[in-house]
């Protein structure tokens, strides 16, 4: 089913969106393993699960506060395990720390290594889009956009080849390559196969409206990461407890039916988080259901 606001403004209805070329049949709704960012990747997903939620995508933050030099084994722990249950992974979100994105710029065969093997666990886990970042330059640079090119041809054609769609979402860092989606046009316009995951907060947080930017990429789009902040920090905060004007964001996307995920963070205590959790389940189905 289509998304179709529950309540916007006439102006928000007049924009006219083009028909997507990375699109599924039906919208589909995932639901972040950072929102119980405390916890080992296994660990959210259970949790989640226990909470009503079917839908998930894998979050790289997870891994970061729990991994402790564990990557390689709680990658093979949560995909043999999704094997056995009923978990639905739509999408795992590729590491995005510094270092292996400045090395994946200089193409090294070490980051390289790193993030192909994290798209044969997301292949593994049964997932159709793997998230990942722009590699870390300056923006406004030509040689920016074709760095980032050679980095997203090797691993989008390794996607492909595993049936994933390789995302590029827009980064918060808003003087690097990427921030803007102007930016990320001219990319995934260079590299077959590759499309967008739009960060909904991320744009917000650069003094973007989301309402306005989201209508001139849609047909790019295969994933939308929903949060909210105060217009200034990356809080990932649930929908509705920021500044951004949801009710504009629904009208914008209607007639999108990609992947729609709440990339909300929860650090603790468990009692929050699990609000947090009912919060965006009725934000959901009053807003952009």
């Amino acid at each position: 089913m289509a998304l179709r606001p529950y309540s916007c403004s006439p102006e928000s209805l007049k924009v006219t969106l083009s028909l997507p070329i990375h699109r599924e049949a039906e919208l589909k709704v995932a639901y972040a393993t950072m929102m119980y960012r405390y916890l080992s990747p296994l660990e959210a997903l259970r949790k989640l699960h226990d909470m009503g939620i079917e839908e998930f995508e894998v979050s790289y933050d997870n891994f970061v506060a729990t991994r402790r030099g564990r990557e390689d084994e709680l990658l093979d722990e949560l995909a043999s395990q999704v094997k056995k249950t009923n978990y639905r992974i739509l999408s795992v979100h590729l590491p995005y720390d510094r270092q292996t994105l400045e090395q994946l710029i200089q193409m090294k065969e070490g980051a390289i290594t790193r993030m192909i093997r994290w798209l044969r666990a997301a292949h593994d886990m049964g997932a159709s889009i793997a998230v990942i970042h722009t590699a870390p330059a300056k923006s406004g640079y030509e040689d920016s956009l074709q760095v980032n090119v050679k980095a997203m041809e090797r691993l989008s054609r390794e996607a492909r080849a595993l049936g994933l769609t390789l995302a590029v979402e827009n980064r918060l860092e808003s003087d690097m390559f990427g921030s803007s989606l102007e930016e990320l046009t001219r990319l995934v316009e260079s590299v077959e196969g590759l499309a967008m995951c739009v960060d909904v907060g991320h744009l917000n947080a650069n003094g973007r409206q989301p309402q306005d930017e989201l209508p001139k990429v849609i047909k790019y789009i295969a994933e939308v990461h929903v949060h909210d902040n105060d217009g200034e920090s990356d809080l990932h905060l649930p929908p509705m407890t920021g500044t951004i004007d949801w009710y504009r964001v629904a009208g914008a996307l209607v007639g999108y039916q990609g992947q729609l995920t709440y990339e909300v963070s929860c650090q603790g205590p468990q009692a929050r988080c699990d609000n947090y959790v009912r919060l965006v389940r009725m934000f959901h189905r009053h807003v952009l259901s």
